[in-house]
């Protein structure tokens, strides 16, 4: 079963009313066009030249690449981009911070899983925040083929759930509360194109299974948190919109 395209919402600028109504029942929310293909296309390159340089620090061998903000000046503009932060200024508040940024790649043909987890499970080792949430925009169309995320609709509401490792084959999750081909009641999958921007809760039940095509899926990924929680993930953590103001 497919998320109804009712629940995608295209458009810029600060959400409405009925696009908060549905994030805070939902726990994720699609936003279309809001990077346009030349901008992906510029990030896409970014994401190769960093690849090219080969630097120990900027690639694991599970195809992630951390402190993404950190890397370039152009990374870091994507995590300030006033685009991304007008659409969350009434979500994240008071003030907007970065927690973290990253990417993730699946491979072409690469059928390992991303477990059935909660983001909050990691977060939480480093300081607690009720409004933080992650902005997830795909480099790539994104649909089952290639492996695009699932979700759990209203699971933000239920809190976080008991989680441990699953490093089996398939895939390695430190905080993974099921495998992630099990059927989780209520899952749908929700494909996006390249550009639009899902938010999603910290506390949203998510996974995506393999890339059973001949080409690369990315995701840029950005978790924001209000600008009054002092600690984030250490340099990554920097407060772009004080509290109070926008």
């Amino acid at each position: 079963m497919s998320f109804s395209r009712s629940s995608h919402i295209s458009g810029q600028g600060r959400l409405t009313p009925d696009q908060l109504e549905a994030y805070h029942r939902d726990g994720f929310l699609l936003v279309e066009g809001v990077f346009p293909k030349t901008e992906i296309d510029e990030i896409n390159c970014e994401i190769d030249r960093l690849r090219d340089g080969k630097s120990t620090d900027n690639v694991n061998k599970d195809d992630v690449m951390l402190c993404l903000g950190l890397k370039s000046e152009l990374t870091r503009r994507v995590c300030r981009d006033e685009r991304i932060l007008t659409l969350i200024e009434d979500i994240v508040k008071p003030g907007i911070a970065i927690y973290s940024a990253k990417l993730f790649e699946k491979r072409p043909n690469d059928e390992r899983i991303c477990h059935w987890h909660q983001d909050d499970a990691y977060y939480q080792k480093h300081s607690h925040c009720a409004c933080r949430m992650s902005a997830w925009i795909p480099l790539q169309d994104c649909d089952e083929s290639n492996g695009c995320v699932w979700v759990v609709p209203g699971s933000h509401q239920h809190g976080l759930k008991s989680a441990s490792m699953i490093d089996d084959g398939t895939g390695h999750c430190e905080f993974a509360f099921a495998h992630g081909t099990a059927e989780v009641e209520g899952a749908v999958p929700v494909p996006v194109k390249a550009g639009t921007v899902l938010l999603f809760h910290a506390l949203t039940a998510r996974r995506s299974l393999g890339n059973r095509t001949t080409h690369s899926r990315r995701s840029f990924i950005i978790s924001y948190q209000d600008a009054l929680t002092n600690r984030g993930n250490k340099d990554q953590h920097q407060v772009l919109r004080p509290a109070g103001k926008r």
